[in-house]
């Protein structure tokens, strides 16, 4: 069991961005972490399983303050049974780091943070509309001075800024941080961003294999589509994955516990009247295996054997596409992760 804590404001929202993040309702921050500190009590008393991982997202959760998250974790230790080695992960924007901040947060729990780079170059930072500088290395030993030692950044590709040489440089200066997990999210344009509205396109070229070849260069392996490690995979991503079951807690958030899905208030003001009310959507046998099919072949987990058509997994294995490994299959090449799994419906 693994439990998501979403964080829904922001100072900016990014260009890209299609979260539930809001950058005009800071006012409703107090009255946000009492209705999230009542969410929690409540979904973690509804399980005695160990928490293996917990994950704070947003949004950007360090706009929130070090005594809103003591009153979260509060919450948290109060009613959650946690694993001895449970992962405590925060998301945080580079230019709201601060030691206060970092030290407030590691003290509490914190053990791992992901930091929302994005790009190393100030242009396309400003096609992505961030609001930081591309010098991330002082932010990183800002992180990690305050204990904090595993540390993780997004990037983005696929802009129509990139090309082969500036993607390498901007990877060279990742190598260089004292990082042991990397994200590289191609860029997609979803609906109702500002990237669509102001008409602007990812790159006709898709960059995903260079990525990859270059990452493993410097010691980042691919473990699933989007994540590589150098030395650290993320429970909380592989729990996903894995179709473990998870709890959901703050606006919009997701929970999946056996066959039943639940949704929270996406608006912060609904959720604010009544954090405990879910929207609940029933999966069935089907609904299950597409989701373990599609999540597994995406990452180093694979899918279990018994899912699957025999003829299909031969034939797969004979091209050379998958291959075999504790009795599951897994796919040579994530990236057509996707395409496999519709294959093997």
């Amino acid at each position: 069991m693994i439990l998501y804590i979403h964080i829904p404001f922001c100072e900016n929202k990014c260009g890209y961005c299609a979260f539930n993040s809001y950058e005009d309702k800071h006012g409703l921050k107090e009255e946000y972490t009492q209705a999230l500190c009542l969410d929690l009590k409540h979904a973690l008393s509804q399980t005695d399983e160990p928490i293996e991982s917990v994950f704070i997202g947003g949004g950007t959760p360090n706009t929130l303050s070090v005594e809103s998250f003591e009153r979260i974790f509060e919450s948290i230790y109060r009613n959650a049974n946690l694993s001895s080695d449970c992962e405590i992960t925060t998301e945080a924007n580079p230019e709201l780091i601060s030691k206060a901040w970092c030290q407030g947060l590691k003290d509490l729990g914190i053990n791992r943070l992901s930091l929302g780079v994005q790009s190393f170059r100030e242009d396309k930072l400003l096609f992505l509309e961030r609001q930081h500088s591309k010098n991330i290395a002082p932010v990183v030993e800002t992180i990690l001075k305050s204990g904090i030692e595993n540390v993780s950044i997004d990037l983005i590709y696929n802009t129509p800024l990139d090309n082969e040489n500036s993607l390498k440089e901007e990877l060279k200066l990742a190598k260089e941080l004292p990082i042991n997990h990397l994200s590289a999210y191609a860029l997609s344009v979803e609906k109702n961003t500002n990237l669509e509205k102001n008409a602007k396109k990812p790159s006709c070229t898709h960059f995903d294999n260079i990525i990859k070849e270059i990452l493993e260069g410097f010691s980042f392996k691919q473990y699933e589509v989007s994540n590589y490690a150098r030395g650290y995979q993320v429970k909380h991503h592989l729990a996903y994955w894995g179709a473990k079951d998870y709890l959901g807690c703050g606006a919009g958030a997701v929970g999946c516990v056996a066959n039943e899905r639940f949704y929270a208030k996406k608006l912060i003001e609904s959720y604010i009247k009544d954090p405990l009310k879910r929207q609940v959507e029933t999966l069935n046998k089907q609904d299950k295996r597409l989701e373990k099919l599609f999540l597994g072949l995406r990452c180093v987990l694979g899918v279990e054997l018994n899912f699957l058509d025999e003829n299909k997994v031969r034939f797969l294995i004979e091209e050379n596409k998958a291959f075999i490994k504790n009795n599951r299959l897994v796919a040579s090449d994530f990236f057509m992760a996707d395409e496999m799994a519709l294959w093997l419906l």
